[in-house]
């Protein structure tokens, strides 16, 4: 149970059952029965005058019947103790038995002479060894309670029992209590009842009352609460006010009488006159209670303290009561010193129940310094008079190591000693014990029966622990509604954890009616109760804004006080605050700290989290395998967060042996308990072939759960699919919606996607403004792939003014994120000028970066670099082997270039036909050099068979394209009828356009129709300013033609010019 705070009300029947405790050593001294026996000579009545005129003249009994005058004021004499002193010590110098009895009375109580016990027992051992009964008894009471000689209960036995033998009803009582209580002679209630009873006969009154109680409680002899009341009223009528008070008792509980809570407090009232301590303590309850009398607190402190009495008449029950209203502040300001104070006083007087209370105020630090060893002694000392709380307290303190070695085999006895004793929270305690098998079998049927008992009575511990075993399905069938119900009962006594965990069931609904309100309210109560997961509980609301307003602030206030107690939620929910920035600013190292505290109390979920801090070096020195542990520790606990983690950790090879199918086992662990995250990783690898075989239908199975979950990435995976037709058909708008989804939690890869559907008008109209705020909202929550597409954008002027320094801002944050297309894309930059100075030496090295990144028209580019020699040093070879590298990865223009090299075997043995298959693979994905160039292959039959209809396809896609080659030999094919009608001013046209494209083949041709006037009306000054535009570009023709044209030469006629395979290399160096 641990340190439970318990403040315990001292019941109304505290103390000895029935008021044993009033008395407890009393004797009865009857002055009428002593008179009678001093008066055994007494014949006839004489004056006083007379009897001390006998007295003077030496007769004993005279002189005893004097001293009895002046001790009591009768016959006419004035009270004088000391006179009454003298007169008895004459008489017992006498040897007169009497006088020597009441001349030990007066030594004893000091009636006219100093008290001296010492001087007091010899008298009373001169009458007793005489057999005179009342000495005896008096004597026996002075060595049973140590007045004048050491304490010795045996020969105080001996000595009752001669004067009960002798019929002396005090001695009979006597006697009959040792029994009762085992004080020196062993305990027989059925000795002690015979007697009770002796003595009862001789209506004893207090034998009166100790017989009822043997009968109420069934003690040596068949229980007869009727009787009981019978010998209570008894004594009562006597005007003994134990008796009195035992007849309240009846009177207030319904034994034997009716139940009569008034006539009970007038009782109480009527022996509280009397100034009798157990009854004013008996009163001051009912005032405190409100039982037979309106309640007053106030009242019931005053009477208390009434009851309390001063040093020399006091009465501990009262005390340790007054006490408790010091504690607790009931009718008096609260006072803890002055509360200790008074168990203290109570306790020293030997009553348990108040050294029960002082050591739980050392236990918990209730008005003294916490100190866990003296409250094991003052719980022991209680615990060996086998009060039932201090068992069940000290079986804590074993339990948990409390001032003591821990001991749970002995936490269990006493925990079992103080259940059997009918205190609750021990029986709770030891279902505890049963429920987690500590030291004992576990049993949980056992368990719920031992929360059933202390339930049933009324211990809100045990009601709490009953609702979370039918809350939790533990040795019960799981019952929302009974575990609702339970807690209701133990949060209606303000226990703590039950208003916490009837607050989860609001939240959750689960027994009651949701109601988060509600939730918010309990939580609040548990909070105030200091139960620390209600705080945090609290804390989670305000975080979310769950039935309160949203305040992050205030959360993080929560979560700290619950996690300086200690709740291990709290803690990590702390760490996450910092870790995240919630409520408070980013620290990861405040993170860490937290993380770990409830990772140390084996907090799961703060040990994935700390594993993730380790993993990535936050507010930490990075420790892979650290990570790996703590992630490994979290999945043996249970949490699917940590079996996911530890599934990474298996698929990357973080801190541990790369083993992907064991990946995919953690994955599916967790998946298949719900956990978002680990379905949509296990959807992850299917899709790609990880650690399984690669499967569309699973991972579109999983990625779609996760969706459906919420979960950002895999929407935005599961778009994916819909976008491309993987494992489901394909369906844009589909993939138009989750993508969507996906960027309203502001998931950045989604956004891109997003973008890329309005660019490219997939599922949406296209809206290149629109995309390009996508990929600029995408980019500046730290995208590469958005920054790398903004950064198109801007370089293309793509929905956005064209921008190439802006491009090449852009560029550069992606390739530091590791971009290879950014690097691919600044390396042209470099290589161009666009944005930067020129740098073929940076784009090399960017290019490079971008080739090992795997992107292939990184890798194409690199290629180029080799075989130029621009960067680097020529390296045909080394360019045939990374344009082969990128044409295999799919990229269109190393499949070009690729064919190119076959083409006019270069670094390779000249081989047509393998260049038309790279020329025809980069032809089919619209590469305009590959479709002009294919259609050089099928005009002239190179590596194809001839087909100039197929030729002039390929040039009119060339052209369509934009490739100013393929429009020029298209040109051709017009001018010439190859493929087509001929058409001249088609063929004019098409060299027109081109020619505005800088073609320089195209200028000549162009050049030669005006010269010739076909297709354009004759011009020989267009056609030498053509001529010269070509000649300037190095066209050798083009010179030839102009300085043929000068000399006024004739003119050949236009036409196809004799096919030869020559390089008419174009490359898109650039953007354009």
């Amino acid at each position: 149970m641990g340190k439970e705070a318990e403040a315990m009300s001292e019941e109304k029947n505290s103390g000895l059952p029935g008021g044993q405790e009033q008395d407890a050593m009393m004797v009865y001294i009857n002055p009428e029965v002593i008179q009678s026996l001093a008066d055994v000579s007494a014949k006839k009545e004489q004056s006083f005058r007379e009897l001390l005129e006998a007295a003077e003249e030496g007769d004993l009994d005279a002189q005893y019947k004097v001293a009895m005058n002046y001790c009591n004021g009768t016959g006419g004499a004035p009270r004088d103790g000391e006179l009454a002193f003298q007169w008895f010590t004459r008489a017992a110098e006498g040897d007169h038995i009497s006088a020597q009895y009441s001349l030990g009375l007066c030594w004893l109580r000091g009636i006219g002479v100093e008290k001296d016990p010492e001087k007091a027992v010899r008298e009373l051992t001169v009458a007793a060894d005489q057999g005179y009964p009342p000495a005896q008894c008096e004597l026996g009471l002075c060595y049973e309670i140590g007045t004048g000689v050491e304490v010795d209960k045996l020969r105080a036995a001996d000595l009752y029992r001669e004067a009960g033998e002798a019929d002396y009803a005090p001695a009979q009582c006597n006697l009959g209590f040792f029994y009762y209580r085992g004080i020196g002679v062993e305990k027989d209630y059925a000795e002690a009842v015979a007697w009770f009873a002796k003595a009862a006969q001789q209506e004893y009154p207090r034998a009166q009352t100790l017989l009822g109680e043997c009968f109420e409680a069934g003690l040596g002899v068949d229980k007869d609460e009727e009787k009981a009341v019978e010998l209570y009223r008894a004594a009562h009528e006597q005007d003994y006010d134990a008796g009195t008070c035992a007849l309240g008792v009846c009177y207030d509980r319904g034994i034997g009488v009716e139940k009569d809570e008034a006539k009970a407090a007038e009782l109480y009232r009527r022996a509280s006159d009397e100034g009798f301590l157990r009854g004013t303590f008996l009163l001051a309850q009912c005032y405190e209670y409100g039982t037979g009398v309106e309640k007053d607190e106030a009242k019931a402190a005053e009477l208390y303290q009434q009851a309390s009495g001063g040093e020399d008449d006091d009465y501990p029950p009262a005390i340790c009561a007054l006490g408790l209203c010091y504690e607790l502040g009931t009718g008096v300001e609260q006072d803890m010193p002055r509360a200790v104070e008074l168990y203290r006083k109570a306790a020293d007087r030997g009553y348990v129940p108040a050294q029960c209370n002082l050591g739980f105020c050392y236990y918990r630090g209730i008005g003294t310094e916490v100190d866990d060893r003296e409250a094991v002694h003052w719980f022991e000392l209680a615990a060996e008079e086998g009060y039932p709380r201090a068992l069940g307290l000290l079986g804590d303190c074993y339990d948990f190591g409390y001032g003591v070695e821990a001991d749970q085999e002995k936490a269990l006895r006493l925990y079992q000693a103080a259940s059997d004793g009918g205190y609750p929270p021990a029986t709770c305690s030891l279902g505890l014990c049963y429920e987690l098998g500590r030291n004992v079998e576990r049993d949980l049927d056992k368990a719920v029966e031992l929360y059933q008992q202390a339930a049933d009575a009324g211990d809100a511990r045990a009601q709490c622990n009953l609702g979370f075993c039918y809350y939790r399905g533990i040795g019960v069938e799981e019952d929302n509604d009974q575990a609702a119900y339970w807690f209701d009962k133990s949060a209606q006594q303000g226990h703590g954890r039950a208003l916490f965990l009837l607050g989860q069931c609001y939240e959750a609904g689960f027994g009651v009616v949701q109601d988060q309100a509600r939730a918010v309210e309990l939580y609040i109560q548990s909070d105030e109760k200091g139960h620390p997961a209600g705080a945090c509980a609290l804390g989670l609301c305000y975080e979310l804004g769950a039935g309160v307003e949203m305040d992050k602030a205030k959360a993080v206030e929560l979560y700290r006080k619950a996690a300086e107690a200690g709740e291990a939620r709290a803690q990590c929910n702390l760490g996450f605050c910092y870790y995240q920035g919630i409520g408070t600013a980013v620290d990861d190292k405040e993170a860490v700290k937290w993380f770990q505290a409830a990772a140390d109390q084996g907090y799961p979920r703060a040990l994935q989290l700390l594993g993730e801090c380790y993993d990535n070096g936050y507010g930490v020195e990075q420790d892979e395998k650290k990570a790996f542990e703590l992630f490994r520790q979290s999945h043996e606990e249970g949490f699917a967060a940590g079996s996911c983690s530890l599934g990474l950790c298996y698929e990357l090879g973080t801190g541990v042996e790369k083993d992907e199918a064991k990946a995919v086992e953690l994955y599916r662990l967790a998946a298949e308990v719900g956990f978002v995250r680990a379905q949509c990783n296990l959807g992850f690898c299917y899709y790609q072939g990880i650690g399984v075989k690669e499967d569309d239908g699973e991972a579109v199975k999983w990625f779609a759960k996760a969706a459906g979950a919420g979960q950002a990435r895999a929407q935005h995976l599961l778009g994916e699919c819909y976008e491309n037709g993987y494992g489901v058909e394909r369906d844009l708008e589909k993939a138009v919606e989750l993508y969507t989804k996906s960027h309203e939690q502001r998931y950045p890869s989604a956004t891109c996607a997003l973008g890329t559907c309005y660019e490219f008008g997939k599922g949406v109209a296209v809206d290149k403004a629109r995309a390009a705020a996508l990929y600029k909202e995408a980019a500046e929550a730290g995208s590469s792939w958005g920054q790398c597409n903004y950064g198109f954008c801007c370089y293309q002027g793509i929905g956005v003014e064209m921008d190439d320094g802006e491009a090449v801002r852009w560029f550069r944050k992606a390739a530091e994120a590791g971009s290879a297309r950014a690097h691919f894309l600044l390396g042209e930059c470099h290589e161009y000028g666009y944005g930067v100075e020129k740098d073929m030496d940076e784009a090399f090295r960017l290019y490079e970066l971008g080739h090992k990144g795997g992107y292939a028209a990184s890798t194409c580019s690199l290629g180029l670099c080799y075989e130029l020699g621009r960067g680097v040093a020529e390296d045909k070879a080394k360019a045939r082997d990374l344009y082969e590298q990128a044409a295999r990865r799919g990229n269109a223009r190393a499949q070009c270039n690729l064919g190119f090299f076959y083409y006019h075997g270069i670094s390779v043995e000249e081989d047509d036909a393998k260049a038309a298959e790279w020329f025809a693979k980069a032809a089919d994905q619209g590469y305009p050099r590959a479709e002009f160039l294919l259609g050089e292959c099928y005009e002239n039959g190179y590596g194809v068979k001839k087909d100039p209809e197929k030729a002039v396809e390929l040039y009119t896609r060339s052209d369509r394209d934009g490739h100013s080659d393929g429009t020029c030999s298209l040109g051709e094919c017009f001018a010439t009828g190859l493929g087509v009608r001929k058409d001249e001013k088609k063929a004019a046209e098409l060299y027109q356009k081109a020619a505005g494209k800088e073609n320089t083949r195209a200028i000549y041709l162009l050049a030669k129709c005006y010269e010739g006037g076909a297709g354009v009306g004759r011009d020989l000054a267009k056609a030498r300013e053509l001529y010269r535009q070509a000649a300037d570009k190095g066209h050798k023709k083009a010179r030839e033609a102009l300085a043929g044209l000068e000399a006024s030469q004739p003119k050949p006629a236009p036409g196809k010019p004799e096919q030869k395979k020559e390089r008419k290399g174009w490359w898109p160096f650039g953007k354009k």
